[in-house]
């Protein structure tokens, strides 16, 4: 009897192996595994002054249930602000190498300049501040495809890092002397002036250096530049830096609008300044 026992319980549990009513097996039985694109690296400034130096650099891996054998290809659409896609390129399953984890890998480099004649605009028409976005979509053998639509909260962050899209602001980043006027407003928290710091502006080479006297917590200079081929902005160390702060505001000198071209402080990191002027 006890034996009759034990060939019955192993023969309930074999029955139960092959069929199960469980909520969890209805879910599985429809699950298919998809396909991302990882971001391993980027990098890249955009700059309105220099549309074919401004470069995106980014670095892809391709993952896929078959380690990377249903990859077809890779179509990059770019879009500027809130108007139509284009398509910018297609790159193929050919032009991936074989990374460190086996897996195919891609380098990217992908331009304004490009970006913007592949969208048929020209630079006058971008402003400062403007986005273009780059979007990614991985086709495969099987016939599907995945893109930023498809991409959920786990894997856009943390390890696998698959947006599939990608925006880049548009800055204003001067490449020389910018004519106009620029208004120094210097500030000492404490009031006792900038105890050796100072705003250096070099223009042509002729050097104007700007601070604070022992009494004083602000003060305000302009510096009028034009016709110039180039000029700097640097930030000299003085002993208490913790009290120092200052902004530079540059004005056309064919209009009354003004512009925060840098804002810093306190404790301002020493040397060149970058500007941000959008004309």
């Amino acid at each position: 009897m006890k034996n009759n026992i034990i060939y019955l319980s192993i023969l309930m549990s074999l029955l139960s192996c092959q069929k199960s009513n469980n909520d969890i097996d209805k879910v599985l039985s429809d699950f298919t595994n998809g396909a991302i694109l990882r971001t391993i690296t980027q990098s890249g400034e955009f700059n309105i002054y220099d549309t074919e130096g401004s470069v995106f650099e980014i670095t892809l891996e391709e993952h896929d249930t078959e380690n990377g054998d249903l990859l077809q290809d890779v179509q990059v659409f770019t879009k500027h602000q809130n108007g139509n896609e284009a398509l910018m390129r297609t790159i193929q399953a050919s032009d991936f190498t074989t990374g460190p984890k086996g897996l195919p890998r891609v380098d990217l480099k992908l331009s304004l300049k490009d970006a913007l004649t592949t969208l048929g605009i020209g630079s006058s028409s971008v402003a400062g501040g403007d986005k273009i976005t780059f979007r990614f979509q991985l086709n495969l053998t099987d016939g599907r495809s995945f893109t930023d639509i498809d991409s959920s909260s786990s894997l856009t962050g943390s390890y696998f890092a698959a947006p599939f899209s990608y925006s880049k602001i548009i800055k204003c980043i001067p490449l020389g002397a910018i004519d106009g006027l620029y208004t120094l407003n210097l500030v000492d928290s404490y009031g006792d002036g900038w105890n050796g710091a100072a705003l250096v502006v070099t223009v042509d080479g002729e050097k104007e250096s700007f601070t604070l006297g022992s009494n004083l917590s602000s003060g305000k200079f302009t510096k009028k530049i034009e016709g110039a081929t180039t000029m700097s902005f640097v930030f000299e160390s003085g002993e208490f830096d913790s009290e120092v702060s200052y902004t530079i505001v540059y004005q056309s000198l064919a209009s009354d609008n003004e512009q925060t071209a840098i804002s810093d402080g306190p404790s301002p990191t020493p040397g060149e300044k970058i500007l941000s002027i959008c004309q």
